[in-house]
């Protein structure tokens, strides 16, 4: 009824019918980001946003003898990730700078600061750059790579007052340093929370341990460490999930990890066959077990496989050198020399 009187006040002539235009035309949906103003040029337009951003990405690879285990993972998500890093700084505006540094017994650096869109690599260098060998300098080489983004960070914001720059680092292994001496995972510690003091996100992904409290020890945020899988089947997940947690911290999203990607990373029936129980540091669960055993007997319970020997120790357990037996004699005394068979009609001596 209201639409009909409202015709009757359009004049003839006009050709604009809003009867069927609302009921013809579908309202648009509006499917972009709410911030989307602040990230995405206009159409048209030359200019830049106000405050754009400068990503620092630096990414430190292992590749050490172990991780092959991981079959062609490795070269396919660094190849990948490349690919999607580009991809990222096109879509969100973010200008990038990229780091690549594999490490074994040594530490090589295939891309200093390098633009993003200016890294060309094809899948087979991208597996030749993590071919595994030799031993593995992981406290050394991630120090020297976070001393590196570091300064390119303060650098680039003393160069760039009226822009937003943001550091990302990035440390992939599959076990324990034996190449860093006399570093420690101490000195690791200090470096990765220095750099976290300053802004820098730092994300770990760890196979064949608990990256989590590894990570912890390291110094990283528990909610930044992935516990990823090291076989063929289910590593390149794991690394994926890093990498995208990377693109996030670039593009001003929350990079943390939720269960639902703890859980692709590292799937609950694979993660057993992935973790070695001589391995350290200790996952708090170990230690849990390691207490309550201590407390129900002090230092006289016998070794037990499945606690790692470090957590017995952290708690002030020394297993002994040699094995002792549960069993207690009746008798006082030295056990007799030997068996004497006694008769009906002997006394007994």
């Amino acid at each position: 009824m209201y639409l009909a009187q409202l015709l009757l006040f359009i004049p003839k002539s006009n050709t604009y019918n809003p009867v069927q235009l609302i009921m013809s035309t579908p309202r648009p949906i509006n499917k972009k980001l709410s911030c989307i103003d602040a990230v995405k040029r206009r159409q048209g337009s030359k200019t830049r946003p106000a405050v754009p951003s400068i990503a620092y990405i630096r990414s430190c690879r292992d590749r050490s003898g172990s991780m092959s285990s991981y079959g062609r993972a490795p070269g396919d998500s660094l190849y990948s990730s490349i690919e999607d890093h580009k991809k990222n700084s096109k879509e969100n505006n973010v200008k990038v700078f990229y780091s690549l540094t594999t490490f074994d017994t040594i530490a090589e650096t295939h891309f200093d600061n390098e633009d993003i869109h200016q890294v060309e690599m094809t899948l087979e260098e991208a597996h030749a750059m993590v071919s595994p060998r030799n031993l593995t300098r992981l406290y050394a080489t991630a120090m020297e790579e976070l001393a590196k983004l570091r300064r390119a960070v303060k650098e680039s914001k003393a160069a760039n007052p009226d822009k937003q720059i943001v550091g990302v680092f990035e440390l992939h292994t599959d076990g324990q340093d034996n190449e860093s001496a006399p570093f420690t995972s101490g000195d690791l510690n200090a470096a990765v929370k220095a750099a976290r003091a300053e802004g820098i996100t730092c994300i770990f992904a760890g196979a064949n341990q608990d990256a989590v409290t590894v990570g912890e020890q390291y110094g990283f945020d528990r909610d930044l460490s992935l516990t990823t899988d090291s076989t063929p089947q289910n590593a390149s997940t794991g690394l994926r999930m890093a990498s995208q947690a990377v693109m996030r911290a670039c593009s001003g999203a929350p990079p943390q990890f939720t269960r639902a990607m703890r859980q692709s990373s590292a799937p609950v029936h694979t993660r057993s066959h992935s973790q070695s129980p001589l391995q350290g540091p200790h996952s708090p669960s170990s230690t849990a077990a390691a207490a309550a055993l201590l407390t129900l007997a002090p230092p006289a319970i016998p070794p037990y496989p499945h606690i790692p020997p470090a957590a017995l120790l952290a708690l002030g357990y020394a297993p002994r050198a040699t094995r002792r037996s549960l069993r207690q004699s009746a008798i006082a005394g030295p056990p007799p020399g030997r068996l004497v068979r006694q008769t009906n009609n002997e006394p007994f001596v």
